[in-house]
């Protein structure tokens, strides 16, 4: 059954598509990463993350419904910031092993890039994000990688199982889970299988039209590969709705 939403220890977990997803803690904190589909009466953010460029990641028609005075902005490198955020007041980049505070949260850049097709190493990075006493572990657009079996403690896994050019293997992702034995892990970066064909176009590459995100992929066959391995599956239903225009 998918669900709209999971609990895990006070901090509520949604997914928006694609990539995004909003963490809420119990003291009010929204935490969105990767935000380029929003739901009806998105709240403000108190923080959000941008793992890299590509339009199925960092959209900034997304960032200004959710952006308020005191929200905190941070991405991998500073063009992506520009590119999101007309205002850059208050924002900062966070590299693959640095760590920063902010909104309250930790946050730790992690390794993400795939062995060929468009996420290349130095391009992009996943987060580890300490919030209410919770490690959370967004994974951003990777194949599996040396870095994830180090891993240890994690309590929320976010990864991404497909992508168009079948670089991000699902079987690979899920045996990086089962290395790294986090609490819960939340199958994210597909197109749901009951949604329609998009309509091919011409000048698809830079397509903000999530129709053309990922392809289509059921999140039961990622559950299923990791039955028996002690880690609870959330497969949540999309949230978000269309690009605004």
């Amino acid at each position: 059954m998918h669900l709209e939403s999971i609990y895990l220890n006070g901090i509520k977990y949604e997914w928006l598509g694609q990539s995004g997803v909003r963490m809420t803690s119990g003291d009010g904190s929204v935490v969105y990463i990767d935000p380029v589909m929003l739901d009806e009466g998105a709240p403000l953010a108190s923080l959000i993350l941008i793992s890299h460029h590509h339009v199925d990641h960092c959209l900034p028609e997304f960032i200004t419904p959710i952006r308020g005075e005191k929200t905190k902005l941070a991405a991998f490198h500073e063009s992506y910031i520009k590119y999101c955020a007309k205002d850059i007041k208050g924002v900062r980049t966070v590299k693959v092993g640095e760590t920063v505070t902010l909104a309250g949260a930790k946050i730790t850049g992690t390794e993400a890039y795939t062995a060929r097709g468009f996420h290349m190493k130095g391009e992009g990075c996943g987060f580890l994000i300490e919030l209410s006493g919770q490690i959370i572990y967004f994974a951003g657009d990777t194949g599996r990688t040396p870095g994830m079996d180090s891993l240890s403690g994690i309590d929320c896994a976010i990864v991404p199982i497909a992508d168009n050019t079948y670089s991000i293997k699902m079987e690979e992702m899920a045996e990086a889970v089962k290395s790294m034995r986090p609490r819960l892990v939340i199958p994210v970066h597909f197109t749901p299988v009951d949604e329609p064909d998009p309509e091919v176009t011409g000048g698809l590459f830079l397509s903000k039209d999530p129709k053309f995100f990922t392809i289509k992929e059921d999140p039961e066959r990622f559950a299923r590969l990791l039955e028996g391995s002690g880690v609870e599956v959330a497969l949540l239903k999309k949230l978000g709705g269309p690009v605004r225009k």
